[in-house]
């Protein structure tokens, strides 16, 4: 779901990339960048290092660019990291129609925990000067703290029998709950449920794997949604001195600096987790909050992929029964 806005935009895809990654110009590993999950990870570097430079590719449609209602094009790359406050653009040299390249360096000393790279496309347009006119699909991270490039995990999953469990005995009827409170958010999946754990484990044959795979997808996307709503409201209503609201920290923090960029993605982390707080506030119906949201659970599950496989999975089935 994106933004619109009173002026054309780039409505082919925008992409980014790091070509090559070095640490005091030396390059890094390669299993230590993931393009599957969008991070680099420079923790536990045998070396101590004052400074990483990412060459960041951004491509888009050439013909697209040319024939756009848009004049003086640029192409910038935006590092944000909101725990020290960095917010750095870099501005990215067009190589080739629809490639840019931008060398982005990163002061070790200026960032804790991760930071993230954006690339925006601003243009000139007849009602004004450089208007945001695209934005790339999938931001990079660049993870501080973590040797694997993988996005970290913020939900365990532990089976249980609901009928012996005294705290979830309350939940007896229901195949899983999220226990949300707790220092650490766990999926509970009920043991109890006949013959749920077996399908989920052991599934055999072609339509229990397809069962399996409609549910897991079922779960996640109920899970995920009940994580972000306990995350917005631990935000609490403390602001910092711009009137902004406090990233609460811990897997809240994790959590909505996943999701908000899926539920806003035209807007900076920061401004999403305001415009996420203010509705949650100012309270109403939650309609468009709530759309955008189930919007990017099933993006995140991949739930129109699973729904499609699973209607072709059984269509293949039927029609091997009417031959």
């Amino acid at each position: 779901m994106k933004s619109l806005y009173p002026y054309p935009q780039l409505v082919g895809d925008v992409r980014l990339r790091p070509t090559q990654v070095l640490l005091d110009n030396l390059p890094v590993e390669l299993a230590r960048i993931s393009e599957q999950e969008n991070v680099v990870a420079l923790h536990g570097i045998d070396r101590r290092w004052r400074t990483a430079r990412l060459v960041m590719e951004t491509t888009a449609d050439p013909r697209e660019i040319a024939d756009g209602p848009w004049r003086n094009v640029r192409c910038l790359v935006i590092v944000t990291n909101s725990r020290t406050h960095v917010r750095h653009s870099f501005l990215a040299e067009n190589e080739e129609p629809g490639r840019w390249r931008a060398e982005v360096d990163l002061d070790r000393a200026a960032h804790v925990g991760h930071c993230q790279l954006d690339a925006v496309f601003a243009a000139d347009l007849d009602d004004g000067p450089a208007r945001l006119v695209g934005r790339a699909e999938t931001p990079w991270r660049v993870d501080f703290d973590s040797a694997r490039p993988t996005r970290k995990r913020t939900l365990k999953m532990v089976w249980k029998d609901f009928t012996e469990t005294p705290a979830l005995e309350e939940f007896r009827d229901d195949p899983w709950t999220v226990d949300a409170e707790a220092g650490e958010p766990v999926l509970y999946l009920n043991s109890s449920v006949e013959g749920f754990r077996p399908l989920m484990e052991k599934a055999s044959g072609a339509e229990q794997r397809t069962v399996r795979q409609l549910l897991a997808s079922h779960i996640a996307a109920q899970a995920w949604e009940a994580l972000f709503h306990t995350a917005l409201y631990a935000c609490g209503t403390e602001q910092d001195e711009d009137g902004r609201p406090q990233w609460p920290g811990g897997w809240h923090e994790e959590v909505l600096r996943t999701m908000l960029p899926e539920l806003w993605p035209d807007l900076s982390p920061d401004d999403a987790l305001r415009e996420a707080v203010e509705r949650r506030r100012e309270g109403g119906n939650g309609a468009d909050l709530h759309a955008r949201l189930l919007h990017a659970v099933a993006t995140r599950t991949r739930t129109q992929k699973t729904v499609t496989e699973t209607v072709r999975a059984l269509r293949r089935t039927n029609d091997r029964g009417t031959g």
